[in-house]
């Protein structure tokens, strides 16, 4: 398993732009289907206002590059463990 590059991700908005389907896609990077469809809703385009999908020129919802890495790196940022509470800092507030 490997981690998709912005570059990847730039040749996915490419082929995607150009009316290509996921599982060509898939079949041209060597990945997995579930992997391009999962690339393509992070890195799917939205209005700002009403939250909705934009579509592109192939009336599909608009995929970013630039968007897919930005949310990928925070989700990476993101994920883990949470630190705990100081149980003893919320006793003395509380009291």
């Amino acid at each position: 398993m490997r981690t998709l590059t912005l570059e990847d991700r730039r040749k996915i908005e490419l082929m995607w732009r150009r009316n290509a389907s996921p599982v060509k896609i898939a079949a041209e990077l060597e990945i997995s289907q579930c992997t391009v469809y999962t690339e393509l809703k992070r890195g799917q385009e939205t209005d700002g206002a009403t939250g909705d999908a934009v579509l592109d020129e192939n009336f599909r919802p608009a995929y970013s590059a630039e968007r897919g890495q930005t949310v990928y790196q925070r989700n990476l940022r993101n994920r883990g463990r949470r630190p705990k509470r100081d149980v003893e800092q919320e006793r003395t507030d509380g009291a």
